[in-house]
């Protein structure tokens, strides 16, 4: 599987050298000045070569070299990999965002999507393979449409060109206001879409919810400078999507059946998560984080299989949640 979405478009560029019955057997010096023409960068030969691999273990491509001819063809004449099951409105939206995630790729929100087009490829290879749809043997958790992701293009672009916004943004319950925002990340949590970024009205960065964003307009304000933000240090103490700037992070110690354990120890909480004690009856875990509403709920799903030990007062406010819980159902 190409590590590097651009191969994408390479391998398409291949494939049409391959399929060209005016120009047959292309040499890989042809292939090359092709590739470089239509990508308007230069690449090796022994990149193509690592691409002919590649193609060959996505696609199952018949690419051999003809010796009497000193260029490469299809062993399988009708073959092309034109066959991908998609169409070519999707293939042109696959390589427009290929090209422009691209200039992301250091970024959170290229690793986010590079997961996606990761599982859109491996899901054709074991289509290849198997002869059928890989959706009749696997199935990947899908998310629900949501609000605010009509944000999201104009979000990028601003990240890309350092352009400040003018977004008017509303909290839960709040009434609308305006920040003059320079952003710097696009961050998704549970199937939501965040903008962190520098707000001219609070001096500090916000995280918003687009789907809390009312409007979003181009600003001539000058963009700040925020080279010193990283994301995982910004989001080190956070459970979720929240974060705080005044407040420091607790140790709490939970304590869990060992049955939901297992859940647990194999797939952690947060990061920060350490087992303190372990025996037969309980097991004790460790976080290090902000004390959030995510972080009430994520405890609160867990029902009686697990019990806060520490702090004192978050024990106290999760027993409070609890007896209100059990007078609805009294």
């Amino acid at each position: 599987m190409p590590s590097n979405k651009s191969a994408l478009l390479r391998y398409r560029i291949i494939d049409g050298c391959l399929t060209n019955k005016m120009h047959p057997y292309p040499s890989i010096d042809f292939i090359r000045r092709k590739i470089e023409g239509q990508l308007n960068s230069d690449i090796s030969e022994s990149m193509i070569r690592k691409d002919f691999a590649a193609m060959k273990d996505v696609y199952t491509a018949p690419i051999q070299f003809h010796k009497g001819r000193g260029g490469y063809y299809y062993t399988e004449p009708d073959f092309s990999i034109k066959e991908f099951p998609l169409t070519n409105e999707e293939i042109s939206a696959l390589d427009f965002s290929t090209a422009l995630l691209h200039n992301l790729k250091d970024t959170q929100i290229f690793k986010q999507f590079e997961n996606a087009i990761n599982k859109l490829i491996e899901g054709y290879r074991i289509s290849k393979v198997i002869g059928k749809s890989e959706k009749q043997l696997i199935q990947i958790e899908e998310p629900l449409k949501t609000q605010g992701n009509q944000w999201l293009e104009p979000i990028l672009e601003a990240i890309i060109n350092k352009n400040c916004l003018k977004i008017t943004y509303a909290r839960y319950g709040g009434e609308p206001k305006e920040h003059v925002v320079s952003a710097c990340l696009l961050k998704e949590y549970h199937n939501r879409w965040y903008l962190v970024g520098h707000s001219k009205r609070s001096d500090n960065l916000l995280v918003m919810a687009l789907d809390r964003i009312q409007k979003i307009e181009p600003s001539s304000e000058p963009f700040a400078s925020i080279d010193q933000f990283q994301p995982d240090e910004f989001f080190k103490y956070s459970f979720g999507i929240t974060q705080f700037h005044d407040v420091s992070p607790e140790k709490i110690l939970l304590k869990f059946n060992p049955h939901t354990a297992q859940y647990i120890i194999s797939q952690p909480l947060h990061h920060s998560q350490q087992v303190i004690a372990e025996n037969e009856t309980e097991v004790v875990v460790q976080l290090e984080v902000y004390i959030s509403q995510e972080l009430v709920m994520a405890i609160l799903s867990h029902g009686a299989a697990v019990e806060v030990l520490e702090p004192q007062y978050f024990r106290d406010r999760i027993k409070e949640q609890i007896s209100e819980m059990l007078v609805k159902y009294q």
